[in-house]
């Protein structure tokens, strides 16, 4: 009986220990659209300006209704466009909009769980080089990691190691190879498990992507992105699949100082696109016990980027009922993947899982530079290149990025589509 009862319990730990060894491993990060921290130095001082908002409501005022579901994921990871510097030295007075909140307004993204910051828009320049350098200063001194060009930020949990990548559209030409370079590089190389890469590309209020985005996006999934985000237009545009990986062409905005009102505008005279709809995007991406990545899912959050439409009260929130229905269906209109309907009980629209499929031959373009000093969490690759902050305009004809014959199958249908 005895010789029985141990020759069960063996079974039971060895069935254990095999399940143990086959258990799948999920990180969840969140991600979000722009986020300008302040006002323009003619405005800051109106009632209706972002800089007079924080000072009547405080600081953890304008994540308010995101607090809990930042603090329940692994990662959230904002764009971040603007200036955090203490006075208006190297105001970049060429430029219509310069966007500038004190550094002390760190608050306010620490006032809810924000791990991370993409600072690669064209926004980071209004301020010259100083001004982005003290920005990234400021972010990091308040526990938040800002990213850009070849500075990635590493999210690790349970021995997963996934690679945050951010480049804009006046940086493509000087930055791209190095970029492509270090994601191949961290892939092939077994020191991240996945990437993610945030583009900041597109038409503002153009609810259609164009076909740089497209191109661009494709180039970095042959480089090893597993996932690719965009940030630009001011509104949401739609999502397609390439190579078994989501692409997300805008989330839209979210908490942004920028302008005092929601600006609604017809395009093409056709149907009105508006930069009060917004988008959170919650990725789940999957690995087996051993780190290989199996697959990912997307939830889409539709929010309103104010509570006090047509003016703009700097307090996303989530929408529910006909609102998230009105979020979808401008997502919908450029999507080439049908966007599932709004669950109301779940408070979300969940993407189909998404499984990574045959790996994809990544190209080793050139071995990049090693980190300085001793690797360490968040990893780190120094950068202070030049910022330059052309008009935002980045439609079909502006994209002059080299070719490179990095297709590794055929393409997704989406190349039939016209832009």
């Amino acid at each position: 009986m005895r010789k029985t009862i141990t020759i069960m319990l063996m079974a039971f730990l060895l069935f254990c220990l095999s399940s143990a060894a086959g258990a799948e491993k999920v990180v969840r990060f969140t991600m979000t659209g722009d986020c300008t921290i302040g006002s323009t130095e003619l405005t800051k001082g109106l009632d209706n300006s972002f800089v007079s908002v924080a000072a009547a409501e405080g600081y953890d005022y304008f994540f308010k209704y995101f607090k809990e579901l930042f603090a329940s994921d692994d990662a959230t990871v904002i764009n971040f466009e603007g200036v955090l510097q203490d006075t208006n030295a190297y105001e970049n007075k060429s430029k219509v909009y310069r966007f500038r909140g004190p550094t002390d307004f760190t608050n306010i993204l620490t006032s809810v769980s924000i791990e991370a910051a993409c600072l690669a828009n064209n926004h980071v320049g209004d301020y010259g080089p100083r001004g982005l350098e003290r920005t990234m200063d400021a972010i990091a001194n308040a526990g938040i990691f800002p990213f850009r060009l070849d500075t990635y930020y590493m999210l690790q949990k349970d021995g997963i190691r996934i690679a945050f990548f951010a480049i804009d559209m006046s940086s493509l030409q000087s930055s791209s190879t190095a970029l492509r370079s270090t994601m191949s590089y961290l892939k092939r190389n077994g020191q991240a498990n996945a990437c993610v890469v945030f583009l900041h590309l597109g038409n503002e209020y153009d609810p259609k992507h164009n076909a740089a985005q497209s191109r661009v996006a494709r180039i970095m999934v042959n480089s090893g992105a597993d996932l690719v985000v965009m940030h630009h237009p001011h509104v949401v545009q739609g999502i397609t699949v390439y190579e078994n990986r989501y692409i997300c062409y805008s989330l839209g905005n979210f908490v942004f100082g920028g302008n005092s009102e929601i600006r609604t505008e017809m395009w093409r005279k056709t149907r009105p696109v508006t930069s009060l709809y917004a988008l959170v995007v919650q990725a789940e991406f999957t690995f087996s016990d051993n780190g290989e990545f199996l697959g990912q899912r997307l939830l889409l959050i539709p929010a309103f980027t104010s509570g006090s439409a047509p003016h703009n009260d700097y307090q996303p929130r989530p929408v529910r009922g006909e609102d998230a229905a009105k979020v979808l269906t401008d997502v919908q209109f450029d999507s080439t993947i049908q966007i599932p309907d709004f669950d109301e009980d779940a408070g979300y629209a969940a993407l189909p899982y998404l499984p990574a499929g045959e790996p994809i031959a990544l190209p080793d373009l050139a071995t990049p530079k090693p980190p300085a000093g001793a690797v360490s969490t968040p990893v780190v690759l120094p950068t202070r290149e030049p910022v330059s902050t052309p008009p935002p305009t980045s439609g079909p004809g502006t994209l002059q990025m080299e070719e490179m014959p990095l297709q590794t199958r055929e393409p997704a249908p989406e190349s039939q589509q016209t832009n």
